[in-house]
């Protein structure tokens, strides 16, 4: 099962077929990354290191992926092809992962051994694992142990997808569909930093709690993202301006980035918890636009960053390739992983080795799920034949 040179150069041929561009590509693996880092801890950690560190991973996770996803957004594709790919690269694998760690789920726990736990089929984490595909809520499985929180992210990419249809009619390449994404990358903000103003001045209040948990939850969101990495893409998709920039967009890009975290920082460890410990709803009015700052910052420093070297390049399409498995299976592998590891994560280094650790162990499960997958696809395509 393992990868051999010519699989390696045959992925890196079709990344190279579908116009992929390392520096973007590089973005995917920094943001999968991040992901780990914000899942392996929490902003409320004791100690100011650790948080400073889960603060910047905040600013480059699934946000910026969602926004390069619109940069690599075409048209021009049919919603055929879409819908093809969200089935072959998004709920099939969704659907085998999760039965898969609903199997090992005694194993993972720690409720039994390896041998113990594949010498039954266990069908009553099946039940819990198929509810969660049935009510897009992946946040009930068991009261002490679910790797599958990071479903939520899979669900909204599934809802995006099926929105594509209005994406492109807006995404198209005329003055009137031009004219139609601006008014709406405007109208989304001005509705996120009203969204917060609610929530400054009603701060207990349902209705709005409600309201916003929609907004920010529900494709809305992550739509407005993916059609502001499009338009951002217009730009950052031209040499003759990217060229030209480049030595002011990638150090400011990641200056942007670097400075609007740690304000963030500051900004949460000062202003998010008031004196009888509820939490300050004026912060995130604040938040937001720095937030965004800092997510448009790491965009943009990867949209222009430049890879010369070839394998180099090679490297980052091979392992960007494989960054939706990880993210699926990140939970799982580092839940279990924890328990065999004695890394320091009270320390900014302990916090960020055990990470990488962590991601690296989910990239090679990667690679081999990677490799199942399309021999599976190509054994279906000669059946067919």
């Amino acid at each position: 099962m393992a990868f051999s040179q010519k699989d390696i150069s045959q992925e890196i041929a079709v990344a190279a077929v579908k116009n992929r561009d390392a520096g973007i590509e590089l973005g995917r693996v920094f943001c999968c990354f991040c992901v780990v880092v914000i899942h392996v801890s929490s902003f409320y950690s004791a100690h100011p290191a650790v948080s400073f560190v889960w603060t910047l991973a905040k600013c480059a996770a699934t946000p910026v992926f969602f926004m390069i996803t619109g940069f690599f957004f075409s048209a021009d594709k049919p919603f055929k092809t879409y819908m093809s790919r969200l089935l072959q690269r998004v709920i099939i694998p969704t659907v085998v992962i999760l039965f898969s760690v609903a199997q090992l789920t005694p194993w993972l726990s720690g409720q039994s051994g390896l041998g113990e736990c594949m010498s039954r089929l266990n069908t009553e984490y099946f039940v819990l694992a198929a509810r969660i595909l049935v009510s897009f809520w992946p946040y009930d499985y068991l009261p002490d142990y679910n790797p599958f929180i990071s479903l939520w992210f899979t669900f909204a990419l599934i809802l995006c997808y099926l929105f594509f249809p209005v994406l492109k009619m807006i995404c198209a390449d005329n003055e009137a569909a031009k004219r139609l994404k601006k008014y709406l990358l405007w109208m989304g903000l001005f509705i996120f930093i009203f969204r917060n103003s609610l929530l400054a001045f009603f701060p207990d209040n349902f209705t709005i709690q409600h309201l916003e948990w929609w907004i920010q939850e529900k494709p809305f969101y992550w739509l407005w993202l993916m059609m502001l990495g499009h338009e951002l893409a217009r730009s950052l998709r031209r040499p003759e301006i990217v060229d030209r920039l480049r030595v002011f967009l990638v150090p400011g890009g990641l200056l942007a980035y670097i400075l609007g975290g740690a304000f963030l920082f500051w900004l949460t460890m000062n202003f998010n918890v008031d004196e009888t410990g509820d939490s300050d709803q004026r912060f995130f009015i604040r938040q937001f636009v720095v937030y965004m700052t800092a997510q448009m910052g790491m965009f943009i420093f990867f949209a222009a960053l430049k890879v010369r070297s070839r394998a180099l390049n090679s490297l980052i399409l091979f392992v960007a390739d494989k960054t939706f498995y990880v993210y699926m299976i990140h939970e799982a592998v580092f839940k279990k992983w924890i328990k065999h590891t004695d890394f320091d994560l009270t320390t900014a280094f302990g916090y960020l080795a055990f990470s990488a650790s962590a991601f690296a162990l989910s990239f090679a499960v990667a690679v081999l799920l990677k490799k199942i997958e399309r021999l599976a696809f190509s054994a279906a395509r000669a059946k067919k034949t």
